[in-house]
């Protein structure tokens, strides 16, 4: 349990931040630290991955809202990818992402020039918007259909949607652009998971 005696003592109250929710127990760094060669190697095998969907709503047909997180854990390390993706059709397309990655052990040095240390969280967010009128000129899609999650992402081609297929929906997302984040929250940052 870290403690927090800034908030308001003279009131008698005490809070206990629990966890690593609290912006402030999060350092932040220059650049990402996540070795992201190390999640593309083949010859390490992916001991668990799950896609979690925690929330989903069409908006009244109006678009669409999701949120889901995929976590991948490897002999070596844990990855999670967090997605909220919201679409209101005509209106807008927003993306907030976020990314967590943990190293258990360093033991043959492979990763030593990111600064990778084991026992930590790295984090990288990004949140990516464009209004809708603003897709055409990021030559984005402006059909709401384009944008539809379906069947797992997966291309929709000219057999099913007489149509050519459209590129995943994350592909898509990363060629939004990025917005600015709050002031109290890093692009990039880490956490030392046992205390120093």
């Amino acid at each position: 349990t870290i403690r927090n005696p800034t908030l308001n003592e003279s009131a008698g109250i005490e809070k206990k931040n629990v966890g690593i929710n609290n912006r402030r127990q999060w350092k932040p760094l220059q650049k990402s630290h996540i070795p992201f060669h190390l999640l593309q190697d083949t010859s390490q095998p992916i001991l668990l991955f799950d896609d979690i969907h925690l929330y989903e709503d069409d908006l009244h047909d109006n678009g669409d809202v999701s949120f889901n997180i995929k976590v991948r854990v490897m002999p070596r390390c844990w990855y999670v990818l967090q997605r909220l993706y919201v679409r209101v059709d005509h209106v807008t397309v927003r993306c907030r992402e976020v990314r967590y990655f943990c190293l258990f052990d360093n033991k043959d040095g492979s990763i030593e020039n990111n600064n990778v240390r084991p026992n930590t969280i790295y984090r990288d967010v990004v949140w990516r918007e464009a209004a809708w009128e603003e897709l055409g000129r990021l030559a984005l899609p402006t059909d709401p259909a384009v944008w539809r999650e379906e069947d797992g992402n997966v291309f929709r081609g000219v057999a099913a949607t007489g149509m050519p297929p459209s590129p995943p929906l994350a592909s898509l997302l990363a060629r939004l652009p990025a917005v600015a984040l709050p002031d109290d929250l890093p692009k990039f940052a880490y956490f030392n998971v046992v205390e120093e």
